[in-house]
């Protein structure tokens, strides 16, 4: 038997979810619970920056320029 799951995924949730995962295989933190919220805290500070950015450059561009959290 076989099921189909038909929920639609909101706009943007996948492309934050690939460049958090991105930033973890780069990064390799020892955990990626606290890792992730201090990606997504200063994600959200790099998006009131950057109002203008649509989701996809603005999580490129916070990988390439801050998203590599000491």
């Amino acid at each position: 038997m076989s099921y189909r799951y038909s929920a639609k995924v909101p706009p943007g949730l996948m492309t934050l979810l690939e460049g958090l995962s991105r930033s973890v295989v780069k990064r390799r933190p020892e955990s990626i619970s606290q890792f992730a919220t201090f990606y997504f805290a200063e994600l959200l500070h790099f998006r009131t920056e950057n109002p203008t950015l649509a989701i996809n450059d603005l999580v490129r561009e916070f990988n390439t320029t801050k998203g590599r959290p000491n």
